[in-house]
């Protein structure tokens, strides 16, 4: 597989109507979006996917004057890699949900970063990472459905890991959260648990230190301030973290990148 475009976190804001190109594209949105399907408008939430076929017609815009922001991978398939695509249970051409899209946004990260490099084995490293991308996407989607079926009060949860991805730096209150639910606290993390596959606690880190990687790619700021603007009270706590869960300091981070 040719990889021939990488853009994460672009900011768009104008409609794509019925763009094609040649190459397949993949779209992680990180913000709200509707397509338009067959005439008809899907809208879905931040954290929808897309995986469209290279010639294929794109239609899709953001919600509101906000625009759109999303990652894009296009990559042009050899035969096999269009076989091994169509043996995966992704729907083709067709939007999906994937709220827990994490592990997804990380592999296009590392992508990019390979991309990069000059490295004896960029081009393996390239196609390794893209098929982590589609393998990820393959189990967010069934993961999505199982969970539905499967975990009681799931849109509930669902819709408080929204709020926690999309104002990272406030503290919600488990407290609050079992009463809001009318469940107790080990039920509520054994749920929890169940529909994400992590814990409250690792998602609330996870959720800020996902805000603090789009800070350091996206603005000048020191990792001072931007430790603050992610809620820690120490940079030293901030840092220690950040580095147990990224492999590096920020500093590293932004330079890598």
């Amino acid at each position: 597989m040719k990889i021939t475009k990488i853009k994460t976190a672009e900011s768009r804001s104008a409609d794509i109507k019925g763009n094609t190109v040649q190459e397949h594209c993949f779209y992680l949105f990180r913000s709200p979006v509707i397509f338009t399907i067959g005439g008809i408008d899907r809208a879905f939430a931040k954290g929808a996917a897309i995986l469209y076929e290279g010639g294929i017609s794109r239609r899709f815009r953001g919600t509101g004057s906000k625009g759109l922001k999303y990652d894009l991978v296009e990559f042009r398939p050899s035969s096999t890699a269009e076989e091994y695509i169509k043996g995966l249970e992704i729907p083709l051409n067709t939007p999906v949900e994937i709220y827990d899209d994490y592990a997804i946004a990380e592999a296009i990260k590392n992508l990019d970063m390979h991309c990069r490099t000059n490295g004896r084995r960029r081009a393996e490293l390239c196609e390794l990472y893209l098929r982590i991308i589609l393998i990820s996407m393959e189990e967010a989607v069934c993961g999505v459905e199982k969970a539905e079926n499967d975990v009681p009060r799931y849109p509930q949860l669902k819709e408080i890991r929204r709020e926690m991805y999309d104002n990272p730096v406030v503290n919600l209150s488990v407290d609050k959260l079992c009463r809001r639910l009318a469940v107790s606290r080990t039920y509520f993390h054994r749920i929890y648990m169940a529909a994400f596959g992590v814990t409250f606690r690792q998602d609330a880190i996870k959720s800020r230190l996902s805000y603090a990687c789009e800070l350091l790619l996206e603005t000048e700021l020191s990792v001072n301030v931007i430790a603050e603007k992610c809620g820690y009270e120490s940079e030293s706590y901030f840092m220690r973290q950040f580095r147990q869960h990224m492999g590096c300091t920020p500093s590293e981070y932004r330079r890598r990148r």
